[in-house]
């Protein structure tokens, strides 16, 4: 049984299958900026030999003062997406494993679940496409959302592991 058939069925933990779920959802981002960089020839197009190289590029030309293009200004925000939704993804499983392991009851965990998946989709969405900076206040907004349902599960793991 495909862990989809088995969650439709109320047989597969949520919780649990969000964690690669949300190591992809961190990557979007990267793929669409490796996308938008191919098609607009930024910097002659993507390098995938050094991806880390092109980034730098591209962040040293924001450096030294120079106008960075709608496309560019963009890709920096994705990469930056990416890499926010990886260093957050940690604490997330981290508090998925301890929810589990706790025995958080699993109507609380798929809730947190939901909270923390939607969010991240949604936070990533705003990175990208946010430029002004008074729209990207929304975006932190939904970050710190982001982080509660973890926060939500360290305490309900605290209170259940006494």
């Amino acid at each position: 049984m495909s862990f989809f058939t088995a969650l439709a069925n109320g047989e597969a933990n949520l919780a649990i299958g969000s964690l690669p779920l949300t190591l992809l959802v961190s990557a979007l981002p990267h793929w669409y900026t490796i996308y938008k960089a191919e098609v607009n020839k930024v910097q002659g197009g993507w390098s995938n030999e050094n991806p880390r190289s092109f980034v730098a590029r591209l962040n040293a030309k924001a450096a030294s003062g120079k106008k960075l293009s709608d496309v560019e200004s963009m890709i920096l925000r994705g990469q930056a997406a990416q890499q926010n939704g990886f260093e957050w993804w940690a604490m997330w499983a981290a508090a998925v494993i301890l929810g589990t392991l706790a025995k958080v009851p699993q109507e609380d965990m798929t809730r947190y679940t939901v909270i923390h998946v939607a969010c991240r989709l949604v936070y990533n969405y705003l990175y990208v496409t946010t430029s002004k900076r008074s729209l990207s206040y929304l975006r932190t907004l939904v970050f710190q959302v982001s982080i509660y349902p973890a926060i939500a599960i360290f305490f309900k793991a605290a209170t259940a592991l006494n």
